[in-house]
Parts: structure tokens; C-alpha cells; sequence
């Protein structure tokens, strides 16, 4: 489980939601992105938006750990200063 802020966690899933274009709280930690319609696409879509929105960057090989919500916190708090993950 990740450690990011609930502010952290709010922002991820509302770039997620974006890309998907379904509403944020329609989307459950544990459903996969691709039940929510998400091809690989959108994957680098989703990907680029957290580089872009929160200064970080992650590597391509990286991409395919991203399945669903979950593992988006995870992938995000790997990449932030731990400090900024958790709010200090």
C-alpha cells in the first residue's frame, strides 16, 4: 500500500478518471483500468499526466505495473520524494 497523501491519492484517480472519461468516484482501488475501457494508449496517457502534473518521471518498462488504481498510488509514491508523498 502506498503512501500517499488522501490529497496525492484524489489527484491520481482524478487523472485517471480524466483519461478514462468516467467520474472519479466510479472508480474502485481494485477494478482493473482496462474493465473501465482503458487500452494501452491511455496507459501512456495516464502515465505522461503524472509526469506532467506531478514532476516526476517514470520509466516505459514501468507502465505495464500500472493495472488499476492501487498500483497507480504505488507507481506515483515510488517516483515522489518521500517527503512530498506523504504530505511533510
Amino acid at each position: 500500500m502506498s503512501d500517499l497523501t488522501p490529497a496525492l491519492r484524489t489527484q491520481v484517480r482524478q487523472i485517471v478518471a480524466d483519461v478514462l472519461e468516467v467520474p472519479a468516484d466510479e472508480i474502485a482501488e481494485d477494478k482493473s483500468l482496462e474493465d473501465l475501457g482503458a487500452d494501452s494508449l491511455m496507459v501512456i496517457e495516464i502515465v505522461s499526466r503524472f509526469e506532467r502534473r506531478l514532476g516526476i518521471r517514470i520509466a516505459q518498462e514501468e507502465m505495464t505495473e500500472l493495472v488499476d488504481l492501487r498500483t497507480a498510488y504505488d507507481l506515483v509514491a515510488r517516483h515522489l520524494p518521500s517527503s512530498e508523498a506523504a504530505g511533510v
